[in-house]
């Protein structure tokens, strides 16, 4: 598996790092790298020297994790393809009876679970990003990720197989604005409209 940068906006807040590096337990293909001043250019040179598929920006307001950016390194750039407005998002140490994924080496989705609208097409941007594999059902020492949710927003979270235990963050994905769509930029917000965006 070809791997995932994950990294903050610049002077990112200590709930944005501890974000990221929740994140990056749970997918175990991720890689954690410290923003500093790099620019979106450095990112992809960083991306495409360690042989990274995408770079997944966590963007955040006033403090708190707010969106997630995925872009794609082509040469001295990144591609950005979509964005994911993020709310209520719980850290794992947030969570009772979370546990650290220690020893899980695969992230899995199953398909059949999710539920259709919002959640649906939330899970079809994640999967695109995070390239977990689609399984009938999740077994063996892996992570799922579970897409549920309704209309109002996709609540996404990470399970650890062996224990059916929270072992990573937990964030509604409330709004998807998708770049590669024709202007003006394609949105969906948790109401399932469809509405022109500015930049994010």
């Amino acid at each position: 598996m070809r791997r995932l940068l994950v990294t903050t906006s610049r002077e990112p807040s200590r709930r944005a790092r501890s974000f990221v590096k929740d994140l990056v337990l749970a997918v175990p293909h991720a890689v954690k790298v410290n923003r500093g001043k790099a620019t979106y250019s450095d990112l992809a040179v960083r991306a495409t020297s360690l042989g990274a598929y995408g770079v997944l920006v966590v963007l955040e307001r006033r403090g708190n994790p707010s969106a997630l950016l995925y872009a794609e390194p082509e040469g001295l750039r990144l591609r950005k393809l979509f964005l994911l407005k993020v709310s209520g998002v719980s850290l794992l140490r947030e969570i009772p009876g979370s546990q650290s994924p220690h020893g899980l080496r695969e992230l899995v989705l199953v398909p059949r679970t999710v539920p259709e609208g919002l959640p649906e097409l939330v899970s079809g941007y994640l999967a695109e990003s995070l390239k977990p594999r689609l399984v009938e059902r999740a077994e063996g020492r892996c992570v799922e990720l579970k897409v549920l949710g309704g209309s109002d927003g996709a609540l996404v979270s990470f399970m650890c197989t062996t224990t059916d235990r929270e072992c990573g963050p937990h964030f509604t994905v409330t709004k998807v604005v998708d770049y590669r769509s024709a202007a003006p930029q394609r949105t969906v917000t948790g109401g399932g409209a469809s509405r022109p965006s500015g930049n994010a």
